[in-house]
């Protein structure tokens, strides 16, 4: 059985969603990936930790005083709508697709009562035209809703630490996972990339 990942989807598919002139780079990543070779976090990983950390603070205590200042206010909304959820949950699902068997795996950032949540710190601008539909095309909810079959929808939780921005897929409108492993399968093949992927993401 093949392991597969969200991260590894995304990576795969910013290969053709990337910005004009960024192709080689994205290509590049892609294959340290595949590869599973270690990557270093810049900053924006950073600071993205460190929000997503400020919040889990205040869900298990309004009080905590270790969050950013500057990012408390909208660390504290988002903290009260995701208090009384499970954080980083680990999921995973079989699923076969012809003659290949993958087990899709994963972790939630916070599910709640058959909602899952992801946050996500940005730092780019937040206006509501550069992030609308922004993640219609991510493998991410079809991944996490395909791997928690009771889940009613996936919301992503959008800050520069001062704003959010929310963008929810439900169930009945999220694209089928296996058709975008699918896509990816087959492009490995054409690629040449399909024993490289087989040798490094075998189930043990």
């Amino acid at each position: 059985m093949t392991l597969i990942t969200q991260t590894l989807l995304s990576s795969w598919l910013y290969t053709y969603n990337c910005a004009e002139g960024y192709e080689e780079d994205a290509y590049n990543d892609f294959l340290r990936t595949l590869r599973r070779e270690p990557g270093e976090q810049n900053e924006a990983m950073q600071k993205g930790i460190l929000f997503e950390n400020g919040v889990y603070a205040l869900m298990r205590d309004p009080k905590d005083m270790t969050v950013y200042p500057s990012w408390r206010s909208v660390s504290e909304k988002i903290a009260d709508m995701l208090r009384g959820g499970q954080t980083q949950v680990r999921v995973q699902r079989e699923l076969s697709i012809g003659e290949d068997e993958y087990l899709l795996y994963g972790i939630c950032d916070v599910v709640k009562a058959g909602h899952i949540f992801d946050l996500k710190f940005t730092t780019k601008g937040m206006a509501s035209a550069e992030l609308a539909g922004k993640y219609l095309g991510s493998p991410q909810h079809p991944a996490y809703i395909y791997c928690l079959p009771d889940a009613l929808d996936f919301t992503y939780l959008v800050s520069d630490g001062q704003e959010l921005y929310t963008e929810v897929y439900e169930r009945k409108s999220t694209p089928d996972i296996a058709e975008i492993i699918d896509g990816f399968r087959t492009d490995l093949r054409y690629r040449g990339l399909d024993e490289i992927y087989k040798e490094l993401w075998q189930s043990k």
